[in-house]
């Protein structure tokens, strides 16, 4: 007999999980250890680092689009290089919209704990803007060691061989030994999709790729892609938002995997802490190091008599 008086069982639907996707079982990325131990011995090898090409300093130049990151970056490094346990501004980030804060290509030294200039220089101008920005044709002075430190930007205009600020015949230790592409890792393409910006963008890449000077993307402000990332940034290499963001930085600057260096600057924390340290000072030790193997290409102290006959 049957049961007329049951009720047949609905299958609800599942559940779908709100928030954000889990973090990754395994790290995407191994090569940071978070630890205290770690972060010392990076301050020691980038205290101690050795340049090569018989040249004093290693040049680094900053280019990005206004607000991507840029002075954040710089700020971050010094506060992690001094180690003072204070966050340090040495220079001033400005929230401007649709401008530039830098009005000049400037040379910025950054200091270890005892005061001593770091064998890396870093070389800032105006981001890249349809208008206001630095002419591609001037970008390839600036790697080409043409341009003096203090050199006003006028938009649109290239520096003339007359200018006070123009170097007529510039050595290795003048020349740009490696470029670092500062984006906004919540919308990397933003400022250069379409129109001018995108050409521009396009010129200066070609011009860089014919000078093989190494380039490098710093992916900033990883920390804002998921929540959890303001708290513990060593969290960073299990994150899915992350690897997907880096993924697609990596086909927009059509470079390769390891040339993509995620990145989190001291924004609105009273003090510095380690994990933030660590990932800053491990991307100016890449940074450094893949300058320093540019100019050794370049440089002859290190070749025997005759190599280059």
């Amino acid at each position: 007999m049957g049961s007329s008086g049951s009720k047949e069982t609905v299958e609800s639907a599942p559940v779908k999980p709100t928030g954000p996707p889990p973090l990754m079982s395994s790290p995407w990325r191994s090569h940071i250890t978070w630890s205290e131990s770690e972060r010392r011995q990076l301050l020691d090898d980038i205290y101690n680092f050795k340049v090569k090409g018989g040249i004093q300093y290693l040049n680094c130049f900053l280019l990005g689009q206004s607000a991507s990151g840029k002075t954040s970056f710089f700020n971050t490094c010094a506060t992690a290089l001094k180690d003072e346990g204070r966050i340090l501004r040495p220079l001033t980030v400005l929230r401007a919209a649709g401008s530039s804060v830098t009005t000049k290509f400037e040379t910025h030294p950054l200091y270890t704990k005892s005061d001593q200039v770091l064998k890396l220089r870093i070389f800032d101008c105006r981001g890249l803007h349809d208008i206001e920005g630095v002419t591609d044709e001037n970008i390839r002075l600036i790697l080409d060691g043409h341009v003096k430190h203090e050199y006003k930007i006028v938009p649109d205009e290239t520096i003339q061989h007359t200018d006070d600020y123009y170097r007529a015949d510039p050595q290795l230790g003048d020349k740009m030994h490696c470029v670092v592409y500062v984006v906004n890792a919540e919308n990397p393409g933003a400022a250069l999709a379409g129109g001018a910006a995108t050409r521009s963008f396009e010129k200066i890449k070609k011009k860089i790729s014919q000078t093989h000077v190494p380039q490098i993307v710093l992916m900033n402000k990883v920390d804002r892609l998921r929540g959890s990332l303001a708290n513990d940034i060593s969290e960073l290499f299990r994150s899915e938002e992350v690897k997907n963001k880096f993924t697609a930085v990596a086909r927009f600057m059509n470079l390769p995997d390891m040339n993509i260096l995620p990145m989190s600057n001291y924004h609105s924390e009273p003090v510095p802490n380690r994990n933030k340290d660590i990932l800053a000072l491990t991307n100016l030790k890449v940074i450094m190091g893949s300058a320093n193997d540019f100019v050794q290409g370049r440089g002859t102290s290190n070749a025997p008599s005759g190599f280059f006959d």
